[in-house]
């Protein structure tokens, strides 16, 4: 946390520098114009023009940072104030990807599930493939708003989310809530060529059950339990997938979590 302060202390510094230099230019400028220098008023207003695009960009990772500054000591509200000034000022996509994303995570902790949708629609309408990483918090908005979307029922969103990040996981859940057990099939073995983990293989017995393929998920839960390595939760949870409530449970609970349901 000690790194978040310098980081804005030192951005905000920087960004105050900027100005206060912008303002001396904008004087020079004035005195080269009375003495009909032209090619320093040229020179000059190219300088003043690069150090006004860097102190923009400084604004811009300041307020991001002393919004997460504002999450780590729980006030969310004024988190939210802070990004949402910074996506007003971004001008480039990158930056308002990730301002926007981070919006979306800021009212998902504020169980707000249609506020959060919004912004995270507005992320996924930014062509550009990668957000700004001084602004993404270190976290992977798609699985978020994957998990979102999925609650939400907007499965579509879900399904084009996993397909260009190649975030498949986040598409497993989503199949098997829409019951579409072929799709879940398709993500989940996409999910274990990726990475081998006891929840995929987990998941995966569950689909091959609902496809009725008892061997297939037999192999699948005692592979699962395998990659476990004796952890007792791991085990049960690997349990757990297995069961038509499981599914049906976490569904209705984050409906309500995010205000889905009234």
């Amino acid at each position: 946390m000690v790194n978040i302060y310098i980081s804005v202390f030192f951005y905000l510094i920087l960004f105050l520098l900027l100005i206060c230099l912008c303002g001396v230019i904008i004087y020079g400028i004035k005195k080269y114009k009375k003495e009909k220098r032209f090619g320093s008023i040229f020179v000059t207003t190219i300088v003043g023009l690069i150090l006004l695009m860097m102190s923009h960009y400084m604004l811009i990772v300041s307020l991001n940072y002393s919004s997460l500054l504002d999450v780590m000591n729980k006030d969310i509200d004024s988190s939210i104030m802070r990004l949402k000034l910074a996506a007003n000022l971004a001008i480039l996509p990158s930056q308002k990807k990730a301002l926007y994303s981070n919006l979306g995570v800021n009212y998902m902790v504020k169980r707000d599930g249609a506020k959060a949708i919004e912004n995270f629609d507005k992320a996924l309408e930014i062509k550009e493939r990668n957000v700004a990483g001084y602004l993404s918090h270190n976290l992977d908005w798609s699985i978020f708003a994957g998990m979102l979307y999925s609650y939400a029922g907007q499965y579509d969103k879900v399904y084009k989310l996993a397909n260009e990040t190649k975030l498949y996981p986040i598409a497993i859940s989503a199949a098997i809530y829409q019951k579409d057990y072929k799709k879940a099939l398709g993500y989940a073995n996409l999910s274990i060529d990726n990475s081998i983990q006891a929840d995929f293989y987990g998941q995966r017995a569950y689909i091959y059950r609902k496809l009725n393929n008892p061997n297939a998920a037999a192999a699948d839960l005692n592979t699962a339990i395998y990659y476990c390595n004796s952890d007792k939760r791991c085990i049960y949870k690997q349990y757990k997938f297995q069961q038509d409530s499981y599914w049906a449970d976490n569904l209705n609970k984050q409906k309500q979590h995010y205000g889905f349901v009234q």
